[in-house]
């Protein structure tokens, strides 16, 4: 029994196209005249492979906090 899924969203990269499924995982597929086959220029990652990737980036990406003693020192000076 084959499982269907739609796209849910579509975000243009440029050079690749990212799709976040209904079954929570993501296909980023190559796009341009340099692709010859979509089994070549697909990556798929299955929901639980999506999950790890958006903790990670979110916590490559989230803001330094400020110790507070160095605040407190910063102001001081």
């Amino acid at each position: 029994m084959e499982q269907e899924f739609s796209i849910l969203h579509e975000l243009d990269l440029g050079q690749h196209t990212l799709f976040i499924m209904s079954d929570g995982s993501i296909d980023l597929l190559a796009t341009g005249e340099h692709t010859p086959s979509l089994a070549q220029n697909a990556l798929r990652l299955e929901s639980d492979e999506t999950y790890r990737l958006l903790v990670s980036l979110q916590a490559q990406f989230q803001p330094q906090e400020r110790n507070p003693c160095s605040v407190a020192t910063d102001a001081a000076s």
